[in-house]
């Protein structure tokens, strides 16, 4: 079985958790009805509203600048590489904002024939 890559998105301290978050990849919407099957979106609203963007056996074509955003808050943008010859797929965090003074979380991976690997690709607040 081939690898997952799992984006987390967490939105904190929001008087009102959000009613969507999105997500886009090179600065496109992706479809919540029409993207791949292999691409789903999971959203748990809350005081700790976390969204998921998950790929399961991500192609080359997957590679790109991947960016969550919410109404109210700075989006957050990650960097994801897939390559083709190892099975594996690296990511790098993208800075969003010079006046972040956010926390982030951030840890690279390399998921050869994982199931599953998570990225916490940015923690955002509302100021």
């Amino acid at each position: 079985m081939g690898s997952t890559i799992n984006l987390v998105c967490i939105i904190e301290k929001s008087p009102t958790p959000p009613q969507y978050v999105y997500w886009q990849k090179n600065d496109r919407l992706i479809n919540y009805v029409d993207s791949r099957r292999d691409i789903t979106i999971e959203t748990t609203p809350g005081p700790r509203t976390q969204s998921r963007l998950i790929i399961r056996e991500p192609q080359i074509t997957d590679s790109g600048n991947y960016t969550c955003s919410a109404s109210n808050t700075e989006p957050a943008s990650i960097y994801v590489f897939v390559s083709k010859g190892d099975n594996m797929a690296a990511i790098s965090r993208r800075k969003t904002s010079s006046a972040d003074r956010l926390t982030h979380i951030f840890r690279s991976m390399l998921a050869p024939c994982l199931l599953l690997n998570t990225v916490v690709v940015r923690r955002i607040f509302l100021t």
